[in-house]
């Protein structure tokens, strides 16, 4: 190797510390040596939205018994098809209409007796999403007029969350930032940015109704039936901050 080459290698040599040693003094000054934040905060933050219902949703159900199970089947697919032909009637439409069950069991009658049978027992049963709160009571009245005997699960809630729920979540944003700057205030430090963000829980709206199946269902003005004024979206979120 002559000379000149030695020399040449030499500086592509040093030029090659310098710059190693540059990357790690900028690494070195964002934090910690592994690049995290050497100083952080973490706090929880809830928000809590409110919301009108826009819809309910009740459950409806009927049985039918026979000595013989096609026999049950068959009555009990006849008097679903009735309750299912009253809610069409009553507007529902078929999208917000859903199977829940459909099940066939069998119980001894007089067991141990001279007269013992077995029975079949036949069952079915429909989720009915209701968009219209003001005909809630009516709708029930028709299924059960037509034959459903067990009305179960009545609810409201929201047909939409996303935007309650990013409405909430927009606010513990804020609640955590307001938290962070008390925290770092009082410990003669600063809020520099989010290290982690992270949706700890969230709530879903639903506000359970009590509904009494009795002669109220099969009167001929419609079952009262009264909505929440509103129901509640809550959500938590945990925020990782730096802090300098």
């Amino acid at each position: 190797m002559t000379k000149k080459t030695a020399a040449i290698v030499a500086g592509v040599l040093v030029a090659g510390l310098v710059i190693g040693f540059t990357a790690i003094a900028m690494a070195s000054s964002d934090g910690s040596p592994s690049g995290k934040p050497s100083r952080t905060i973490t706090v929880s933050s809830t928000a809590t939205v409110k919301a009108a219902p826009d819809e309910a949703v009740v459950d409806l159900g009927v049985r039918s018994e026979a000595p013989d199970a096609t026999a049950a089947s068959a009555q009990n697919a006849k008097d679903m098809q009735a309750v299912l032909d009253a809610l069409k009637a009553a507007k529902i439409d078929e999208k917000d209409i859903e199977t829940l069950n459909v099940g066939l069991s069998q119980r001894v009658v007089d067991r141990g007796t001279p007269s013992e049978q077995r029975v079949f027992v036949a069952s079915n049963s429909v989720r009915v999403t209701i968009h219209d709160l003001s005909a809630v009571g009516a709708v029930i009245d028709a299924g059960v007029q037509a034959g459903a005997d067990s009305v179960n699960d009545l609810r409201f809630q929201l047909s939409d969350l996303n935007q309650i729920r990013t409405d909430a979540l927009t606010q513990a944003v804020r609640g955590a930032r307001t938290k962070a700057d008390a925290l770092a205030e009082a410990a003669g430090a600063s809020v520099v940015r989010v290290v982690t963000i992270a949706e700890e829980s969230f709530r879903t709206p639903t506000y359970p109704a009590p509904y009494a199946f009795g002669d109220a269902a099969l009167a001929a003005a419609p079952t009262p039936v009264v909505p929440p004024d509103s129901l509640q979206v809550s959500v938590t979120i945990s925020v990782v901050w730096e802090i300098a």
